[in-house]
């Protein structure tokens, strides 16, 4: 055999186990447990999180109450005293429809529906600590389970009212496809429509999408409201309502269904993929079948021999055994027929066995949820698995004597019953079944308990989002009561958990304390949310200080921080070898034992301070867009630019501090606020004293022999000058220096510069420089001459305009106040922050500094700077600032006026279009603009029913959520008012991008334009 053919053979083995292993992995996937990430729910008696949910199956709360027409005009038609009863949701007409940038208008119009699954999506999002960036960055579905349609005809009732949102806001199809739109999600998204088991059918539907790898991760759920008498007509004409109102669900005295509204979403994701992502998970769906009960005696007549095949296939599809199964959530209506078959089917499959098997059914509490029973049930069992315990069933006096108890290990539990299966995996499963006759089991597994390994000593930053004031408040109070009784390991990962598993959002708050009981302090009395602006981007300016910033013990804060300190251990082996002393030592050493007094240690302990704080602030997602560096720190600068390198940069600091030391002490340094041209005038005459730093405006610094500085300050204070000496005893970028410039540069010289990736702005020139100056003429310039600090500061401003942030990176913040004045001359308004502060603790410093960024509009990678909370530390929901939404009052119209209103409005608009427009139609531009402007804030103001004063000229249209119909309408009554075309194209892009103001301008160029070629109206308005 030759070794050619043998190499053949072995890359064809190669080849078919790489192909093996891939099918193989393809063949795991498609039976891969599915993970539930996250579940919320929305039921009757006002319950609106999983806590409440389950105390209530806990205690065996009864939800039901009699269904009679509301004060508020939310359900009319349902007369009292006729016997009728349901599960009802409380404030069904509330909707926060601002947060999600929905007008008033449209929310009129949308069913509850698609309201309710909108805020217990993000609920359900919240439980799993995912964000809506995260949801887009995966490929996520929606599967809702939904088939009411009672909104849409109550607005049938009056044609007059029918408007472009009656529509969208109807469909089914669109309670899917608008969580999908409104979180910019890419996956299947589908409405799902098999009866009372739609729900379910959507889980199932979700786990074979996420096995196929059509999606990633699935927000899947079901909704369901009772707003139409006609509904409940037509429920009673295919289903048995009992006359009690309950569901007597498996009880000899079972009539019917009592009705019930709901909803419940669940976040669903492979279990490969929570696992990869260390997030926590609630339960597994091991397994899910469908089937269908073929033809029966009955379109509507249940099964056994469907429902029994069913049950098997889930099992088969879970690789369960049927005595693993430790709890079922039965469909449970309490109907005469439909609960003995079911029995039946369940008692075929799981009734042999020791180990008792309770069958709960949610509908004795809550009532029959129609197209969100299955999601109800499924979130029970999951609550069944969590606590390790069975709530009773309501309603059960006498089991129904159809029902064939003996010799199974079925149970009906009428009290809380401890969950069995000993110490081995727990298993729980679901039926749902349609009236149609489309059926769905599902099977889940406990997810193995939490080791919970808190933060012992973490830090305490609360950051605090909302998209308004009001909700911040109240969701600072929230924290405040979760706090209160939380030891600090507890609120650290609580903290952590709030940065890392909630949204972002643009009304901000964040507290920072050392200890607990000031951060709840802080949270109750927290009144003044900071807006950034949906449009902010950041970007920041680094200015590392020069000397007078260090401190004793200025490391220690340092030395916990793993990026810092690994900055720091590796400048410590430079310093150890350059200089022959610790650095180390020198960064904990207290205040006795400390040498930051000698310049010759400060500058070098200074610079490693800096890039370790800027190796810090990088790893938290704050990267610098461009760097200055105030004397020394020009150094670090370069370095965190990529010009030099560490060790670069050390060669030419130790050589730099051993110099100063030896030639500049015995000088003195004396601040004076007078601008640099005031200073000049003052040292005229004379030439051992020099202006050392152009810090502001109003800045100047003036350096050299310590005599002749105090005989210059003096002056400069008998002149009306305010006068501060400098704490030091060193005549810094003096002619003290000039001697030991020409060693300085050659020592220099050596140091070759290359290219960076990060503009630098030179204190030695005042402007931005590339590598090629950077020769050691530079560095003995930056010696011995002037900090022309001010000029770089502004010419980095002036430079960029995007530079939004100016971030102080030192041991001490020296320069704020100097970088404030420089900006504000600009007429610029930044973001200041420092870094260290002298003698602080960490929230006084770094915190601080983090929580001034994030109120700024940063988006921080708060995993870094808090770390991820261990495991599922409780989380307050987001307060919705709900507003009611609902149909007005039916009016009485002529046939005639119905019919006008679905007729093309553009004669009304005509009549009705706004006469201050024409009026000022033939005016100077700027007034035009004006009129202009203030039309489109009052259509935007109509659109949301705002008050024209909360609509701002300059905010972006997009963050009031205004739809492109609006702006449609805007555009043919300006058309239909003055005669010209306005082009669709750029309003539409206006409308992403712009603000009113903009808009109007569009419209103003688009009637010059017109102007100019005699261009008419083309074909109209739209």
């Amino acid at each position: 055999m030759t070794t050619e053919t043998t190499d053949d053979r072995r890359a064809l083995l190669r080849k078919a186990l790489s192909e093996i292993r891939h099918l193989r992995a393809e063949v795991d996937r498609r039976t891969e447990p599915v993970a539930i990430l996250g579940a919320a729910v929305r039921m009757p008696s006002g319950i609106e999180n999983l806590d409440d949910y389950w105390s209530a199956l806990r205690d065996g709360h009864d939800a039901i109450t009699p269904l009679v027409d509301s004060e508020d005009g939310r359900r009319t038609g349902h007369a009292a005293g006729t016997g009728r009863y349901a599960g009802l949701l409380a404030e069904v007409d509330g909707f926060d429809a601002e947060f999600f940038g929905i007008s008033a208008a449209e929310a009129e119009r949308m069913d509850p529906q698609q309201r309710l699954v909108l805020e217990v999506a993000w609920e359900a999002m919240e439980d799993a600590g995912l964000t809506p960036a995260q949801l887009r960055a995966a490929t996520t579905g929606v599967f809702l389970g939904v088939y009411s349609s009672d909104y849409l005809m109550m607005q049938f009732a009056d044609p007059s009212g029918i408007n472009a949102y009656t529509a969208p806001g109807g469909a089914h199809s669109i309670v899917a496809n608008r969580l999908s739109y409104l979180l910019d999600l890419s996956g299947p998204s589908l409405a799902v429509d098999t009866a009372c088991s739609s729900s379910l059918m959507a889980v199932h539907l979700a786990v074979r999408a996420l096995r196929n790898g059509d999606c990633d991760i699935a927000l899947v759920g079901g909704v369901n409201t009772i707003l139409s008498p006609l509904s409940t007509t037509v429920t009673e004409k295919v289903l048995p309502l009992a006359p009690g109102g309950r569901c007597r669900t498996f009880d000899a005295g079972a009539e019917g269904i009592a009705r019930a509204e709901g909803c419940g979403m669940v976040v669903l994701t492979r279990e490969s993929l929570a696992e990869a992502e260390g997030r926590p998970v609630r339960a597994f769906i091991r397994g899910t079948a469908a089937n269908h009960d073929g033809r029966t005696n009955g379109l509507t007549a249940p099964s056994p021999r469907a429902q029994t095949e069913l049950l098997r296939r889930a099992l088969r599809d879970a690789a369960a055994d049927p005595t693993e199964v430790v709890y079922i959530e039965a469909h449970g209506t309490g109907t005469p027929l439909g609960d003995p078959i079911e029995f039946d089917a369940l008692r075929a499959v799981y009734g042999a066995g020791a180990e008792p098997c309770p069958v709960g059914a949610v509908k004795t509490n809550f009532g029959h949820q129609e197209a969100a029973a299955g999601i109800a049930g499924l979130v029970k069992a999951m609550l069944v698995l969590e606590h390790d315990e069975v709530p009773p069933n309501l309603h059960l006096e006498r089991p129904n004597p159809e029902l064939d108890l003996t010799g199974t290990r079925l149970r009906l539990p009428t009290e809380r019953t401890p969950l069995g299966g000993g110490t081995g995996p727990k298993l729980a499963a679901i039926s749902s079944f349609g009236f149609g006759g489309a059926n769905v089991h599902a099977v889940l597994a406990a997810a193995p308990r939490e080791e919970v390994d808190p933060h012992a000593e973490g830090a305490l930053v609360l950051p605090i989002s909302a998209r308004s004031a009001a909700s911040a408040r109240v969701l600072a109070g929230r924290y405040a009561d979760l706090l209160a009784a939380a030891d600090h390991s507890t609120a650290a990962e609580i903290c952590a958990a709030a940065a890392t598993r909630r949204a972002h959002l643009p009304v901000r708050l964040c507290l920072t304390a050392d200890t607990v009981d000031a951060l709840v302090d802080r949270a109750r009395t927290a009144k003044a949310a900071r807006h950034i602006g949906a449009a902010a981007r950041h970007r920041t300016l680094f200015v590392f200080s020069g000397q007078g910033s260090q401190w004793p013990e200025m490391g220690r804060l340092l030395a916990d921080e793993p990026a810092a300190r690994a900055e720091l251990d590796a400048c410590d082996a430079l310093v150890r070898r350059l200089a022959g002393w610790s650095l180390w030592e020198e960064l904990l050493a207290p205040e006795p034992d400390s040498r930051l007094h000698r310049t010759d240690v400060a500058q070098v302990c200074i610079a490693a301070v800096e890039l370790a704080l800027a190796a810090l602030w990088q790893s938290w997602g704050v990267r610098p867009a461009a760097v200055v560096g105030h004397s020394m720190g020009e150094i670090v600068a370069a370095t965190v630019a990529g010009m030099i390198s560490r060790e670069q940069a050390f060669e030419i600091l130790v050589r730099r501090a051993a110099l100063t030391e030896r030639h500049a002490r015995g000088g003195a340094m004396c601040s004076i606020a007078l601008p640099a041209a005031a200073v000049t005038e003052l040292l005229a005459g004379q030439s051992e004293v020099t202006i050392g730093a152009v810090n502001g405006p109003r800045s100047t610094v003036i350096t050299g022999p310590a005599d002749g500085v105090r005989r210059i300050a003096a002056e400069a204070s008998t002149r009306g000058a305010s006068v501060k000496d400098l704490p030091v005893e060193y005549g810094f970028h003096s002619t003290l220096l000039a001697a030991c410039a020409p060693e300085f540069a050659a020592h220099a010289d050596a140091v070759r510069a290359t290219p960076g990736s990060i503009p630098m702005y030179s204190t030695v020139t005042g402007k931005r420089v590339t590598a090629d100056h950077l020769t050691g003429a530079h560095w003995a310039a930056n010696l011995a001459d002037a900090v022309l600090f001010a000029p770089a500061l502004q010419a980095a401003l002036a430079d960029d305009h995007t530079l939004t942030t100016v971030l102080e990176v030192g041991p001490h913040p020296v320069l704020i106040r100097d970088i404030a004045s420089a900006a504000g001359e600009l007429d610029r308004s930044v973001i200041l922050a420092a870094s260290l502060r002298r003698g602080q603790s960490r929230s006084a410093s770094l915190d601080h500094s983090v929580a001034e960024l994030y109120l700024g509009g940063h988006e921080l990678d708060w995993s870094a700077v808090l770390g991820t909370p261990s495991g599922r530390p409780p989380l307050p929901h987001y307060p919705w600032n709900r507003s009611r939404h609902w149909l007005p009052e039916r009016r009485v119209v002529e046939e005639q006026h119905v019919h006008a209103t679905v007729r093309p409005a553009t004669a009304k608009r005509r009549a009705s279009g706004p006469v201050a427009l024409a009026r000022v139609h033939h005016v100077d531009r700027p007034t035009r603009l004006d009129a202009l402007t203030g039309f489109v804030r009052e259509r935007i103001a109509r659109a949301l029913r705002k008050p024209i004063t909360e609509i701002d000229e300059a905010t972006p249209i997009r963050d009031y959520g205004l739809e492109s119909l609006v702006v449609v309408e805007m555009k043919n009554e300006i058309e239909a008012e003055s005669g010209t075309v306005v082009p669709l194209a750029q309003l539409l892009e206006t409308l992403e991008q712009g603000s009113a103001r903009d808009l109007a301008k569009v419209i103003v160029e688009a009637e010059s334009a017109a102007a100019v070629t005699g261009d008419e109206v083309g074909s109209g308005p739209l």
